[in-house]
């Protein structure tokens, strides 16, 4: 594990806002302030979901992370905070964006199990990008009000670096929206500023002097003093090609190459390749080393890893010489040592971000491997390249430096001023910096500031939680996608499949209302001057919720295990298999969430009870065909197996799906009441007069042939007994809905009938829409006739009867059950018209 220092206080307040609050969080600091360690560090220690993500493949890799671009599957086009894209332009705005996405199951997951987002090299993000991921996650999180969707962000790097890389085409689309093109001048960013934290405490230079320097140099604030200093490096009579224990950082790779090529071919050793191993997948652009690296004995190289031995023998940027190769071994002698270092292999890891389905946790899952021995040629190297190393020498090339901050990154590269040697002159204008940058800069909040914005940070965090443990809108959202997609193929599936779907979503719905009581409630209880978690008050009331909500849930639970949903269409079946499985474990998870605060709440406990959650095992298959368990019961189970064949050879000729031609139900009904003709064919379910003249012929030698060979006889007067059977009551069995229907038309409210019942307001209502669809209810005698046609005209423009879209048009102003009449009213209105 990565040890903080404990002497900087920073250091720890950082470490409490990430960790004890839902803060976002800019996380600056000159370099070598321990940037980098913090967030190892934060990845060793958190509890919470992470993800670590950067603007590049490269930084992605020494993160210990992906790219952005991977992680959101965004596209490499700009992205613009409006409703009209300009014509001809290569950009997306947010409604081509969530078009163009197609996320996995599992993918969607991570997004709404994600708790901390950190971004690393954050200065090189551009304000789009930021915005784009913005709303990706508001929008698959179903938090569209909240920056991130409820995400905590971290954001880590120092602005006085490498800036984002926009091109003049790019900028002036993007300059008609944003300020600049950093990060904090996105529209999510200057809506919700973070907390602005910096690291001052310098690891990597210890003289005074030289720290000085770097702090005018970085601010563009060099004095009569400083600039004496900053000339004193400059040594015209230097030369860099005689040198053996510097490296020259220079602006460009060209520049690089050349010196290292020529170099190299001064050496009159045998040249040796070692070639990388790639294994999985490995962008190129991503690549930490040379694929091919070539090397002979006497070549200057440098570590691009920090050794991993408990006797830290080098780290990354330490210089070297090679001194001897032997097949596949090379030894190096750092500058400065007698030691001889045998070099091992080291093993980079591409990461993707996937979910333990067990655990409904974020893990990172190895997708690739680059293996190569941890050096470069070292003569030089690119000053963006050199990003994160520490040079104990180095020889500075940046009379042509292009973008602000590259002076400073390659002078605070070194360890000090005696291993400085600037090759050229460094010109004023070369350290200019963008205004914007001194601008947000100033914006850091100092340690006072950061111990009361804790504080808060803290008693709003806990505030938060129990809001979310409690919160089961999300649990209705995704329960509502199922009722969709059951009502849309409703016709797939048996008939009492919606009503008992409707059932449950109406349960989840009179729950959410009472979360939404909850809340009003615990808002009176909260005390400024107390934690929640340290509220007695409040936790009694919190055990008593905490009860009531596990007992419901397992209600819900125990309604889904009773739903059985059969449909004959494969695909079908896996679409609700997969989307039945998920609403089964969230609400499982949610559960034990709840669980945790039945002797109270704590973050400690609700963050215990998230990492020993495990999955249940959820046995669900709603695909019809495969009748295995029906023939071990069934009295012909050798003839019902014949029909399905026949029925499947039928579909594969004609290209009809399985219920046009017979269902299920159809072939358990043939087989068990024999039919011998064609009248006695239209009595089974699923044969009209039109079916059964036209596949009459193919069942029924099939059915008479079995009935020969076993001497049976037709059994079709047993349906018609089968269809008469009384309940033991001695009356026919009435629908759950017809009977709360009956009631109501007696005159009963929907309470009154929901007491009566014994059930709740919200099934009740569900059970009425039925009949609304049918035209044997009128929607206004349900709902007020006002509020129908807003939610009519909501429909059509959302083009879906879907509940959660329709909601999101509409805001808190209109009910689920009022949408879920009108919707029932749309498609009355539809037949009507067809």
């Amino acid at each position: 594990m990565h040890q903080p220092d404990i002497t900087n206080t920073m250091f720890q307040l950082a470490t409490d806002l990430v960790c004890g609050t839902n803060s976002n969080i800019f996380l600056t600091g000159k370099a070598g302030t321990g940037k980098t360690t913090f967030l190892k560090y934060i990845k060793d220690i958190s509890q919470k979901s992470l993800a670590v993500v950067a603007p590049t493949g490269v930084a992605a890799i020494n993160a210990g992370g992906t790219t952005i671009h991977s992680f959101f599957q965004l596209p490499f086009s700009p992205f613009i905070p409006a409703a009209a894209l300009p014509q001809s332009a290569d950009v997306v705005n947010a409604h081509t964006l969530l078009g163009r996405m197609r996320l996995t199951n599992e993918r969607r997951q991570v997004l709404r199990q994600l708790e901390l987002l950190i971004i690393d090299e954050i200065s090189m993000v551009r304000a789009d990008t930021l915005d784009a991921l913005d709303l990706i996650l508001r929008h698959f999180r179903f938090r569209p009000l909240e920056p991130f969707g409820g995400v905590q962000v971290l954001m880590i790097g120092d602005m006085y670096q490498i800036p984002p890389v926009i091109r003049n085409d790019e900028w002036r689309l993007l300059s008609q929206f944003y300020n600049s093109g950093y990060f904090f001048d996105s529209k999510v960013l200057q809506q919700s500023p973070p907390i602005h934290i910096g690291f001052t405490k310098i690891y990597r230079q210890q003289d005074e002097r030289f720290v000085q320097l770097l702090n005018q140099v970085r601010n563009n604030q060099l004095d009569e003093e400083g600039a004496a200093l900053l000339q004193s490096l400059y040594k015209p009579g230097f030369s860099a090609l005689d040198i053996n224990d510097r490296i020259i950082l220079t602006t460009h790779n060209a520049k690089a190459d050349e010196i290292n090529g020529n170099r190299m071919a001064k050496l009159k050793t045998p040249q040796h390749f070692f070639d990388a191993v790639i294994e999985g997948e490995f962008p190129e652009k991503a690549y930490p080393a040379e694929v091919q690296l070539q090397l002979k004995v006497g070549a200057q190289v440098m570590f691009i890893k920090n050794d991993t031995e408990k006797v830290r023998r080098y780290y990354n940027g330490k210089l070297g010489s090679v001194i001897k190769i032997e097949g596949d071994k090379i030894w190096v002698q750092t500058v400065g040592e007698e030691e001889e270092i045998e070099v091992k292999l080291e093993k980079w890891e591409n990461i993707r971000y996937g979910l333990n389905n067990a655990s409904q946790t974020i893990e990172e899952d190895v997708i690739g491997s680059f293996e190569q021995y941890p050096l470069r040629l070292a003569w030089a190297v690119t000053i963006h390249k050199s990003q994160g190393l520490t040079f104990e020498k180095a020889v500075i090339d940046a009379g042509e430096a292009f973008s602000p901050g590259q002076v400073y990154v390659a002078l605070s590269r070194c360890t000090s001023l005696d291993g400085v040697v600037l090759l050229s002159k460094i010109p004023t204008e070369r350290l200019a910096n963008d205004r914007r940058i001194v601008q947000f800069s100033a914006q850091e909040h100092p340690p006072h500031e950061v111990e009361t914005l804790l504080h808060n940070a803290r008693h709003n965090y806990q505030k938060s939680l129990l809001y979310q443990l409690f919160d089961v809108s999300v649990l209705f959202k995704e329960l509502a996608n199922l009722h969709k997609f059951v009502l849309e193929n409703a016709r797939s599936f048996q008939p009492e499949l919606p009503s008992a779907v409707d059932d449950i979503l109406n349960a989840l719905e009179e729950l959410q209302d009472v979360s939404n009581k909850f809340a009003i409630q615990r808002s009176q209880l909260f005390s400024n001057e107390t934690y929640p978690e340290k509220t007695s008050a409040l936790q009694t009331r919190v055990r008593s919720a905490a009860a009531y909500f596990t007992n419901q849930l397992e209600g819900l639970l125990q309604q889904m295990h009773r739903l059985g949903a059969v449909t004959e269409s494969r695909l079908f079946a896996k679409e609700y298999n997969d989307n039945y499985r998920e609403n089964y474990l969230q609400i499982s998870q949610k559960s034990q969430l709840i669980q945790s605060a039945l002797n109270g709440f704590s973050v400690e406990a609700y963050y215990c009870a998230k990492k020993k959650f495990i999955a249940p095992t959820i046995a669900v298959n709603a695909y019809a065909t495969a009748s295995n368990a029906y023939e071990a019961t069934n009295m012909h189970p050798l003839l019902h197996k014949s029909l399905r064949q026949l029925r499947d050879a039928i579909c594969e000729e004609t290209g009809q799906p399985i219920y046009l031609v017979a269902s299920g139900k159809t072939l358990d009904e043939l087989s068990e009441f024999l039919p011998q003709n064609i009248n006695e064919l239209q009595q089974i379910c699923g044969f009209g007069k039109k079916k059964a003249d036209k596949y009459g012929s193919r069942f029924l030698p099939l059915i008479i042939s079995y009935c020969r060979q076993h001497n049976l006889d037709s059994n079709i007067t047993s349906k018609t007994k089968k269809r008469e059977r009384k309940e033991p009551s001695g009356e026919k069995k009435i629908p759950s809905a017809l009977q709360s229907f009956q009631l109501y038309k007696e005159g009963k409210s929907v309470l009154e009938v929901a007491k009566e019942r014994n059930l709740s307001e919200g099934t009740i209502s569900g059970h009425l829409c039925q009949f609304i669809s049918t035209g044997d209810m009128v929607v206004t005698e349900i709902i007020e006739p006002e509020k129908v046609e807003p939610i009519l005209h909501a429909i059509k423009e959302a083009g879906t009867v879907g509940l959660n879209e329709i909601k999101e048009r509409l805001g808190d102003q209109f009910s689920f059950s009022e949408i879920r009449a009108v919707v029932h009213h749309y498609n009355y209105l539809q037949k009507g018209e067809a």
